[in-house]
């Protein structure tokens, strides 16, 4: 793994994790873009770019937990929940990235991640009954609107940029190979 985290590639897509989760105080900055940021499409990247499972995962929360601290969010236990989820998505397709197989992760992971977060939430903020739940839905909706039109712009520059990089400079293409004790 020490290989691995030494390569070129590696620090190329950890560079990229970390300037994608900038993207969440962008809410701070302007107004009324509430869940337009690249986590969505930066947990399908990592998911599906990071040759070794773990650091696919890793590496994206920690940038998320970084982010967090810059941002004052704090933890919580359902987004990062649905963080998790998105970034499977991304596991999922890492042996057949392409167009197709990107935008339906960027969409499931969506999906999920509104279905958790938002499930969530009713808690705290709906009555605890149907009304509440399809209210919490109705109300969550718009985030949902924002997330998938943020993943398609920031999954287009993640994904073609790295495509782009990896054309410039073939060291940073990679073979996915499968995990195993001896091969990060």
């Amino acid at each position: 793994m020490i290989k691995q985290v030494q390569s070129t590639r590696f620090l190329v897509l950890c560079l990229l994790v970390v300037v994608a989760a900038a993207t969440r105080a962008l809410p701070l900055l302007l107004p009324n873009i509430w869940n337009f940021t690249a986590v969505g499409a930066l947990a399908i990247f990592a998911g599906s770019q990071f040759n070794n499972k773990s650091l696919a995962f890793i590496i994206p929360l920690a940038a998320m937990a970084l982010s967090d601290v810059f941002i004052g969010n704090g933890f919580n236990l359902a987004v990062y929940t649905g963080f998790v989820a998105m970034v499977a998505c991304g596991v999922f397709i890492r042996n057949k990235v392409n167009p197709a197989n990107i935008a339906l992760a960027s969409i499931a992971g969506a999906v999920v991640f509104f279905l958790i977060t938002n499930f969530a939430f009713l808690y705290s903020w709906y009555p605890r009954n149907v009304h509440g739940i399809v209210e919490s839905y109705i109300m969550g909706l718009p985030f949902l609107r924002n997330m998938l039109i943020a993943d398609v712009i920031y999954g287009v520059l993640l994904f073609g940029g790295f495509y782009f990089l990896e054309k410039r400079f073939p060291s940073l293409a990679s073979i996915h190979v499968r995990d195993t004790a001896t091969n990060n």
